[in-house]
């Protein structure tokens, strides 16, 4: 990802495009392109005063990440799939991106599935998680793509997965349409962080994918970023600029997008889609119902497919764990009477007498 370009989106073959290689390692899908991924299941967990808070690595450029809420009229799957493109030089015999360490290029596998399983573990200290092997890894990309539970038995020697996975999916590409296996696609993206748990439980009895997904930029390639389209802004009131800048990064930074992915029968495409629109403008939030851009949205949507929908402008989070999917807080009346019993609770142990416990 040094040099980020367009992706191709004129496609007939999906295989060929998709650069999904092989499980080369138990939980790493490395791709065609050299690059790699892995993905954590988890269960959105309510912040509150009392949760731990969560140390992550400083990512630099090459590093990104998709949130992907699978949900089915039965179940909500989340997951957190974490992707590095090592950086080469022939000069240098290290990989010039990772984060921190010294690693050669031979090692650079390894040395990615030791990180994601640090990642794992952090996520860990909060609520339930757990690395994707083999099958559980298959599973979830094949829901991707097909949006609809789909079981491909993974092969002895688990290769070529672009193919394997996209075999028995009909494909059809038109002038600004795609339909998976005969229905349609809606994408829904949202501009801005609306409160993401009011729509999800509006649109419960559709089946979606929900996905985020960043580009991490480090704080310098942030700046240098935010100034290329943010240079022209205001031109003769430096200040009422610095202001506006203020507000835009943070320390996790990148190129963001959010949005909905359906999956509908012709007859029902209007449908949903009216119903969706005037539930987002009842609530005022800003969004855009995909069309000239779908292809592209669409296949940056999908675990790994790095250059397709780069689109600034950055964005920036306090930290990865505000890019995590959580619960649906309490209301704040009663998140404070919670936490105001259990620290009486613990004042009360801690004023009985010893032995008497």
């Amino acid at each position: 990802m040094s040099l980020l370009k367009e992706f191709e989106i004129n496609n007939t073959e999906v295989e060929e495009w998709l650069a999904w290689g092989g499980i080369t390692l138990p939980s790493v899908m490395q791709q065609k392109d050299g690059s790699c991924f892995s993905v954590i299941e988890y269960e959105p967990y309510e912040k509150n005063y009392l949760t731990k808070k969560l140390e992550f690595p400083q990512f630099c450029r090459g590093w990104a990440m998709w949130n992907e809420r699978q949900h089915t009229l039965k179940e909500d799957k989340n997951f957190l799939v974490v992707f590095w493109n090592p950086f080469e030089t022939k000069t240098n015999p290290y990989i010039e991106n990772t984060l921190g360490e010294k690693v050669e290029k031979k090692d650079f596998l390894k040395y990615f599935s030791e990180e994601v399983k640090k990642i794992c573990k952090e996520i860990s200290k909060v609520t339930r998680a757990k690395l994707l092997e083999y099958q559980e890894l298959m599973n979830f990309l094949i829901f991707s793509l097909a949006i609809e539970e789909k079981e491909v038995k993974m092969p002895s020697v688990p290769l070529y997965m672009d193919a394997l996975l996209s075999q028995d999916i009909k494909f059809e590409f038109k002038a600004n349409d795609i339909y998976i296996n005969g229905k349609k696609m809606l994408i829904l993206t949202l501009s801005d962080l609306m409160d993401e748990w009011e729509i999800l439980k509006e649109i419960k009895k559709f089946e979606y994918r929900y996905v985020r997904r960043i580009l991490i930029f480090d704080d310098k390639e942030s700046e240098i970023e935010l100034n290329k389209y943010a240079g022209k802004w205001c031109p003769n009131r430096k200040i009422m600029l610095k202001e506006i800048e203020k507000e835009i990064l943070s320390k996790f930074n990148g190129y963001f997008w959010n949005g909905f992915i359906f999956l509908l029968d012709n007859d029902k495409y209007e449908e949903v889609r009216t119903y969706l629109e005037n539930y987002l403008t009842l609530k005022e939030s800003a969004f855009v119902f995909e069309k000239y851009n779908l292809k592209d949205v669409w296949w940056g949507s999908l675990a790994g497919t790095y250059l397709a929908n780069i689109t600034p402008p950055i964005v920036g989070f306090d930290s990865v764990e505000e890019f995590i999917l959580k619960k649906e807080e309490l209301e704040s009346d009663i998140q404070e009477n919670k936490f105001r019993e259990i620290l009486e609770e613990m004042e009360a142990k801690a004023n009985v007498p010893n032995g008497q416990i």
